[in-house]
């Protein structure tokens, strides 16, 4: 009974924010990078009221005030992942195009001005490396998903070289950060990942009493003249080494 409870009200607070933060960002992304830069600050706001109607309770490892104009690439589980990074950080996001036709959370998307990421053309694949590039130069912040789609929190995935065309030939650095999502065994699992259904899942963390998060800030990596698929590797196997300590502990 308390769960039903739990869950009515939140998705009542969902239904509330959402549009609220919605009507403000449509204001807020008005204009040309000032526009990106402004809605990118809402999008934080965004996820830190979500994070506490959901009932995330984030604990931060690492200075994330150093995370600053760069790329940041994280392990990816879950759609709590968004919540989770956009309450530490103001940052652009770049999500699968099909997000876009999501209900809800691909309209919210859309406000924000993210990056849609397409890959049926190299024509596609350039644009957006384009929109990388440009981002990073403005001095704000992205964040990128790397293995390309959810784990099941257990492995980091291998890196598609792709995004990382983005600063391996130029000097911004790469902000590599861990998610680590805490829970007793024998629990259903936060993570969203395979074939699983969406509705369920959402409707199984909502009904949860809290969500205890840990985010690990490791050091920045600089190009330092590797190609995209070398700086892939190497990015995939400090955080894969990191993450095998974090898991241990």
């Amino acid at each position: 009974m308390m769960s039903y409870v739990r869950r009515t009200y939140r998705l009542f607070l969902i239904f509330l924010w959402f549009p609220f933060t919605a009507f403000i960002g449509i204001f807020a992304s008005i204009g040309g990078w000032s526009g990106i830069r402004r809605v990118a600050k809402v999008s934080q706001i965004w996820g830190i009221v979500n994070s506490k109607i959901i009932g995330l309770h984030i604990k931060v490892h690492g200075d994330p005030g150093k995370v600053h104009g760069g790329i940041i690439i994280s392990n990816h589980q879950s759609y709590l992942d968004v919540f989770v990074h956009s309450s530490i950080f103001p940052i652009r996001f770049a999500p699968k195009a099909e997000i876009a036709s999501w209900p809800v959370l691909g309209w919210i998307f859309a406000i924000s001005r993210p990056i849609w990421v397409r890959r049926e053309s190299k024509q596609n694949s350039y644009k957006t490396l384009t929109e990388y590039r440009e981002t990073l130069e403005h001095g704000i912040n992205l964040i990128i998903y790397p293995e390309g789609t959810t784990s099941d929190g257990t492995v980091i995935l291998p890196f598609k070289s792709t995004p990382f065309e983005a600063v391996s030939s130029g000097s911004f650095k790469i902000y590599p950060i861990l998610v680590k999502y805490i829970q007793d065994p024998g629990e259903p699992t936060l993570c969203w990942y395979g074939d699983m259904t969406l509705v369920p899942h959402c409707w199984q963390i909502l009904g949860r009493k809290s969500i205890e998060v840990e985010v690990h800030v490791l050091e920045p990596i600089l190009p330092d003249g590797r190609s995209r698929k070398e700086l892939a590797r190497f990015a995939h196997d400090h955080m894969e080494l990191e993450y095998k300590k974090i898991l241990n502990r």
